[in-house]
C-alpha cells in the first residue's frame, strides 16, 4: 500500500468516524431532551449527578445498535466525502496525469469499507447479544422495569404462555399462567397459575422450560397424560412445576424486533425451532437474508458511488453528489420494498433478500464505465 493509499484510508476513517459523533450526538441530544422525565423517574433519587450517570449508561449501550444501523449509510457517504474532496482540493488531477487510473484510487476505499464491515460483524455477533437486555429495557432502569406480557404459543406443544407483567433482564414472569392443551397434555382443561415463572435455558443435562413457582393447582392435583408427563415435571424437593418449552422470554415482549439482537447462529436455531409460529420464521428468515447479504451491498453501493461522484462529463461536484445520493436512495428504496414484499409473502424469501443485490450490482457494473480517466 502506498503512502497515498495510506492517506485515502486514513481520510476515510475520519470521514466516517465524524459522521458517525456528529449523528450520534444528534440523537443523544434529541432524544435526551425528549425523554428527560423518564431518566429522572427511574434513577433511584433525583439528583442532577444520579440522573447524568444513568443517560450516560444508557446511551453507552444504545452506541451499538445505533452503530450497527447507520454504519452502512455512513460508510457509503464517506467514499462519496473522500473522493468530492479529492476533486474539490484537486488532488485527483496529478493522480490522472501520472497515468494511474481512477479505479486504483479505489482498492484503499474498498479496505476500508472492509474494516467498518469487520466491526459491523463484531459489533452484531458479540456485542449485541451479550447486552440486548439492556438495550430493550426502558430508559433509567437499567433492564429493572416491567413490561406487558404478549401471549405466545409454543406450537410444538400447544401450551400457551401469558402473565400479567414480564421482567427481561431476570427472565420472568409475575403471575404467569400456562394453558395446558386437551388432549395431548392433560386429560381435562388445566391452567397452571403461577406468582412467578421463570425461563430456564436448555443444558446438557437439562432440556430448555420454565420454573413455575408455587404453581396452582400442584403437580399431584393434574391429570397428565404421557405426552404431559414428559412435558410438566415435579421439582425435586420442592413444591415447584417445571415446563418444558422452547419459548423464551423475548418471545413474550416486543417479538417483531427481539430477533434483531441475536448472533447469527441463534438466529439459524430459532428459524429452525418448531415451537415458532409461521409467521415469526419468516420474518426471522427475511432478516437472516438480509444480514447476511448487507456485506454485499454496502460493497456494491461504494462502488456505485465511486463513478457517480467522479464522473468524466461532469465538472460540478455538487452536481454528481445529488445525482448519486438520488441513485443510491432509488437502489435503498428498492432493496427496502422488496425486503417488505418478502415479509408479506409476496415473494419468495430468497428472492425478496438477494435479487437487489443482483440489481444493484449490474447497476454497479453498468456504471463503472463513467468514472473520469
Amino acid at each position: 500500500m502506498t503512502l497515498f493509499d495510506r492517506h485515502l484510508l486514513k481520510r476515510f476513517w475520519h470521514v466516517f468516524a465524524i459522521g458517525f459523533v456528529a449523528t450520534y450526538g444528534l440523537y443523544v441530544v434529541f432524544d435526551a431532551f425528549s425523554n428527560a422525565d423518564e431518566f429522572q423517574s427511574g434513577a433511584a433519587d433525583e439528583t442532577t449527578a444520579t440522573v447524568l450517570v444513568t443517560m450516560a449508561t444508557h446511551y453507552f449501550f444504545q452506541a451499538f445498535p445505533f452503530f450497527d444501523m447507520v454504519g452502512p449509510i455512513l460508510t457509503v457517504l464517506a467514499v462519496v466525502g473522500v473522493f468530492a474532496l479529492l476533486q474539490r482540493s484537486r488532488e485527483i488531477y496529478p493522480v490522472l496525469s501520472a497515468g494511474v487510473p481512477s479505479w486504483r484510487l479505489a482498492i484503499p476505499i474498498v479496505v476500508g469499507a472492509l474494516t467498518i464491515e469487520l466491526g459491523l460483524a463484531v459489533n452484531q455477533e458479540i456485542i449485541i447479544p451479550n447486552i440486548a437486555e439492556r438495550l430493550q429495557a426502558n430508559r433509567g432502569d437499567g433492564g429493572a422495569a416491567t413490561h406487558d406480557v404478549q401471549p405466545a404459543r409454543d406450537y410444538v406443544t400447544n401450551i400457551e404462555i401469558s402473565g400479567d407483567r414480564l421482567r427481561i433482564a431476570e427472565r420472568k414472569v409475575f403471575n404467569a399462567r400456562f394453558l395446558l392443551p386437551v388432549p395431548l397434555q392433560v386429560v381435562e382443561p388445566t391452567t397452571l397459575k403461577a406468582k412467578e415463572a421463570i425461563q430456564i435455558p436448555a443444558s446438557k443435562t437439562r432440556p430448555a422450560g420454565w420454573l413455575l413457582r408455587e404453581p396452582e393447582p400442584a403437580f399431584e392435583e393434574l391429570t397428565l397424560t404421557a405426552e404431559g408427563s414428559r412435558r410438566i415435571l415435579k421439582a425435586p424437593s420442592s413444591g415447584d412445576m417445571f415446563v418444558v418449552t422452547d419459548v423464551t422470554i423475548d418471545q413474550l415482549h416486543n417479538r417483531t424486533r427481539s430477533f434483531k439482537y441475536l448472533s447469527t447462529s441463534q438466529l439459524i436455531h430459532r428459524i429452525r425451532n418448531p415451537a415458532y409460529g409461521m409467521v415469526t420464521i419468516r420474518s426471522q428468515s427475511v432478516h437472516l437474508h438480509e444480514r447476511l447479504g448487507r456485506p454485499f451491498l454496502i460493497l456494491i453501493s461504494v462502488l456505485i458511488a465511486i463513478p457517480l461522484t467522479l464522473r468524466r462529463e461532469s465538472h460540478s461536484l455538487l452536481l454528481n453528489i445529488a445525482v448519486c445520493t438520488m441513485v443510491l436512495g432509488m437502489l435503498f428504496l428498492f432493496t427496502q420494498v422488496s425486503i417488505h414484499m418478502g415479509r408479506l409473502n409476496v415473494v419468495d424469501i430468497e428472492l425478496a433478500a438477494w435479487i437487489p443485490i443482483v440489481v444493484c450490482g449490474t447497476c454497479a457494473a453498468w456504471l463503472s464505465g463513467l468514472v473520469q480517466t
